[in-house]
């Protein structure tokens, strides 16, 4: 069966209040029954003292007056039970059975009797004989029942009716409470079921600062989370997607190249009889790296066991591999420029991965200043440098750039601005950097596009080979 928030709060809550309320209502009311009595007693005891050591005489009027002192109506009686004097306004022609023949009370409230249609509590008192009076009388105190009544109301509804003001309140506030509560449970519910959805926006935050915004702030950072563990699901997914696609279409690629290379190593030996051909050994040497390239990508995703990581000088890496490259760019009439640094640059790498990493992007350089709508120099500039503990290489070209949709996700997996590029060079080149401990990034300044790829220098007592 559900209980809703709300009734958990408020029910128990009002049971206590009322609990409580009916609690102090039973001991105010015992109380005030008992103030009202010792008051009402004290009150006529007071009386009869007065009445009984009085000189003047106790006649009608002077009962009356009482009367409107105390309360009560007095009834003066001799040795005979016959009245003398009363504040009645009408006396009965007999007095009730219980006032003459009954013992006297000993308190005003221990003895009830009717007369003349009323309710009394009654009470009497013995006066001694004074004046001229031989025989001793007898005084009877008669209280209304009603009057004590209205009397013990007056004491006792007061407290009970602001009890069951402040218990008003108490519910009315209580359940103001449990609806904010229950309603910012039920907005929590609806942002978690917008979640598992797939919807992970953040919620706005609640105003009142409190345990419920600190649930909702734990709500928001579960979405985030989720936000950024789905696009890394779905980074995972791409790369192993183009991995499955990719590896059988790379396998019939490298049967082919091998084919290619192994035909031109046979015409090479023929050209070596008549003198030989450079443009055969760029060739061989291209094929052997379309050979490894689509190797390495058979590879994507899986561990390398047999990466074999060696001194290797960054400038003689650039120096070989600028060779293979200058073909493209004397076809599109791009100048290629080597700064290079005066001394070694000896870092320790798998020197076919760092060789993969610098041609990927000195062919993108190459590639944007072909397809370039500016005019201008066409440049793709090489710079090595160093610091302390870094060898530093960057690649600039006067290409266009990125397109503003691509620049913060240039490094993603199948983010490209090339029609016909597939959007995996700058990742596996960004793979390799950061798996050999250096950083790769990319800036756009002054008309051209930066790359800037930092490797960690190897000891400065090693040799480089």
């Amino acid at each position: 069966m559900r209980w809703p928030i709300r009734q958990q709060l408020v029910w128990p809550l009002v049971a206590v209040a009322a609990l409580s309320l009916a609690a102090i209502a039973a001991v105010n009311g015992y109380l005030a029954g008992r103030h009202t009595r010792a008051r009402i007693d004290r009150q006529l005891q007071g009386v009869i003292a007065v009445l009984a050591n009085s000189n003047f005489p106790l006649s009608d009027s002077v009962l009356r007056q009482m009367r409107e002192l105390s309360g009560a109506e007095l009834i003066l009686t001799d040795e005979a039970s016959q009245p003398v004097s009363t504040s009645l306004a009408a006396l009965p022609p007999k007095l009730s059975r219980e006032m003459t023949e009954s013992p006297p009370p000993a308190s005003a409230f221990s003895d009830t009797l009717e007369l003349n249609g009323t309710r009394y509590f009654h009470s009497v008192a013995e006066l001694p004989p004074r004046g001229s009076v031989a025989e001793s009388r007898t005084l009877h105190v008669l209280f209304p029942e009603s009057e004590y009544r209205r009397t013990w109301r007056e004491a006792f509804l007061p407290p009970l009716a602001i009890g069951a003001a402040l218990l008003t309140a108490v519910v009315f506030v209580a359940s103001l409470l449990a609806r904010r509560i229950s309603r910012a449970t039920s907005n929590v519910s609806g942002e978690m079921l917008r979640i598992a959805h797939g919807d992970f926006t953040e919620a706005p935050l609640p105003d009142l600062d409190d345990e419920v915004r600190d649930l909702s702030l734990a709500v928001n950072r579960t979405a985030r989370m989720l936000a950024d563990y789905e696009e890394e699901v779905k980074r995972s997914e791409q790369l192993r997607t183009g991995a499955m696609l990719g590896a059988g279409l790379a396998h019939e690629m490298r049967n082919a190249a091998t084919g290619c290379r192994m035909a031109l190593d046979l015409h090479a030996e023929h050209c070596d009889a008549h003198g030989g051909e450079e443009s055969l050994a760029v060739a061989k040497r291209q094929l052997r790296l379309m050979e490894a390239q689509l190797q390495r990508f058979m590879r994507t995703g899986k561990p390398r066991s047999d990466a074999t990581r060696k001194h290797v000088d960054v400038a003689r890496l650039v120096a070989e591999l600028l060779p293979l490259v200058d073909p493209a760019a004397r076809h599109a009439r791009i100048e290629l420029k080597l700064t290079s640094c005066e001394r070694p640059l000896p870092i320790i790498a798998d020197e076919e991965a760092i060789g993969q990493v610098i041609l990927n992007l000195l062919l993108n350089g190459i590639e944007a200043v072909q397809h370039s709508r500016q005019g201008g120099k066409r440049r793709v500039e090489i710079e090595l440098t160093s610091s302390d503990d870094h060898a530093k290489l960057y690649v600039s070209d006067t290409g266009d750039g990125p397109s503003n949709p691509s620049r913060d996700s240039i490094f993603e997996p199948f983010v490209t601005t090339k029609p016909e590029g597939v959007g995996l060079g700058l990742t596996m080149a960004r793979q390799v950097v950061e798996a050999h401990g250096g950083e790769i990034s990319w800036q756009r300044r002054d008309g051209r596009t930066e790359f800037r790829v930092a490797l960690p220098l190897a000891v400065k007592e090693a040799s480089v080979v």
